[in-house]
């Protein structure tokens, strides 16, 4: 396992006096603190580019489902059709 960023290389370089049993110990602290650090800043770079692409994006063109609901009282059926299922008209079965 090594260091991948040069602030934690550099952090790791001033154990060097230390006993090599607590090296290791402080190596595998500093790995899992850099491996959580940089997944921490690829996700917010990941999140602030997409924030700054999504405005420009044309609208994806899906329409929303259609909500319906059929029978009555204890027997109520609660469905979300796909818009283009739902104008064929209504039926008892479900639509697949």
């Amino acid at each position: 396992m090594d260091l991948k960023t040069n602030t934690f290389q550099e952090i790791y370089a001033l154990s060097k006096g230390w006993p090599v049993w607590a090296r290791h110990l402080f190596l595998g602290l500093l790995v899992s603190l850099e491996l959580w650090w940089i997944d921490q800043k690829v996700t917010k770079t990941v999140d602030q580019a997409i924030e700054e692409v999504e405005p420009h994006l044309p609208p994806s063109g899906v329409l929303p489902p259609v909500y319906s609901e059929t029978g009555t009282d204890f027997f109520d059926e609660m469905r979300l059709s796909a818009p283009w299922k739902a104008q064929k008209g209504t039926s008892d079965s479900p639509q697949v």
